[in-house]
């Protein structure tokens, strides 16, 4: 692909991001490897699979990376109604913008044009996109529309928050494919504002993986009433999903593993000692943890948990792992495996 043709992509609104990259990498491919010669000489030829890829790769690559200032969200087979918004006082025209490629809109009985407005009627997939209207060749006002989509199956649409502690803060991850661009707002039940905060693709995540990072002003100490609501809302170029979570922070709280487990021999029985997450609310006397130790038999190799510091037999490992004792919450994950000599 020409230098010429990577422009005309970027001038279509494509970002070349990596995905992008790898779409005209696949492009690039094609032009060297796929040719028909035929007596009419060569001629350019996709195979099925390289397709397949294309028509994937590029909705994704040019789906939206923000959320549009201006948004309309319809069903499927709804009608909607735009209106030019502007002080323009001449004729206007419409267009339609999906993925870069733009297209005036033309009456019919589908699209009805009545001055200023523009009436789409049962909406399908190819009416989403960014609508404006032009008024001696300018843009004039515009919309986004975009069409609602249901809650996806479990695989596809997984959203979960998790606290280390009672702290000022906590993470929610959301797993929704085919989608670029994702908000989340959050409050207390029974308030009426809320915050708002954009996801962050997650780190050596597929696309559609967002993290949040909420912070709150919840005090640690206060006993909770009222739940915390997470609505969290992705884009695409053509979609729009939602979906709401509700819980009390001391639902998703999950300790980090043990800062540290130390072993002490007295007489014939090892005493073993857990050291809390440093990221662990204090004082302990408020926010207590328990811990449950987990140690390998030295004469047979079998495993046994035990929530007793003090062990009898004879261990050649150990581990440990904590929770909050006043409320169901999750263990932390397991502290490394510590070689025992005794």
């Amino acid at each position: 692909m020409s230098k010429t043709q990577k422009e005309t992509y970027v001038a279509a609104d494509c970002t070349l991001s990596q995905h992008t990259l790898y779409c005209l990498a696949i492009v690039e491919f094609a032009q060297k490897n796929s040719t028909d010669c035929a007596a009419s000489g060569p001629k350019m030829y996709l195979s099925p699979w390289i397709a397949l890829l294309l028509a994937t790769c590029f909705p994704l690559a040019c789906g939206l990376t923000s959320f549009p200032g201006k948004m309309q969200v319809k069903q499927m087979e709804d009608n909607v109604i735009l209106t030019c918004v502007t002080d323009f006082q001449g004729q206007v025209t419409w267009k339609q913008k999906v993925s870069g490629h733009v297209t005036e809109v033309k009456a019919s009985s589908f699209a009805i044009i009545n001055g200023r407005s523009l009436h789409l009627k049962d909406l399908d997939r190819p009416n989403a996109g960014e609508y404006s209207c032009w008024g001696e060749g300018q843009e004039r006002d515009h919309t986004y529309l975009l069409l609602e989509q249901q809650d996806g199956t479990e695989e596809n649409d997984v959203l979960s928050c998790s606290a280390q502690a009672y702290s000022c803060s906590f993470i929610c991850r959301w797993s929704v494919k085919g989608f670029t661009a994702a908000r989340l707002s959050y409050h207390r039940e029974g308030q009426d504002s809320s915050r708002t905060v954009h996801g962050k693709h997650s780190p050596s995540a597929e696309q559609g993986s967002f993290e949040f990072t909420v912070l709150h002003f919840y005090s640690p100490f206060a006993e909770e009433h009222t739940r915390i609501v997470v609505t969290v809302e992705a884009v695409s170029a053509e979609y729009y999903l939602k979906k709401t979570l509700r819980f009390y922070l001391r639902d998703i709280v999950q300790p980090d593993p043990p800062k540290s487990v130390m072993c002490e021999k007295e007489g014939k029985s090892l005493s073993v000692t857990v050291q809390p997450a440093p990221s662990w609310a204090q004082p302990l006397s408020y926010f207590p943890l328990v811990h449950q130790i987990e140690f390998i038999h030295r004469n047979n190799g079998k495993r046994e948990l035990t929530d007793n510091g003090v062990i009898t037999v004879k261990v050649s490992r150990l581990r440990a792992r904590s929770r909050d004792p006043l409320v169901p919450s999750a263990w932390s994950k397991w502290s490394p495996w510590k070689n025992v000599t005794n």
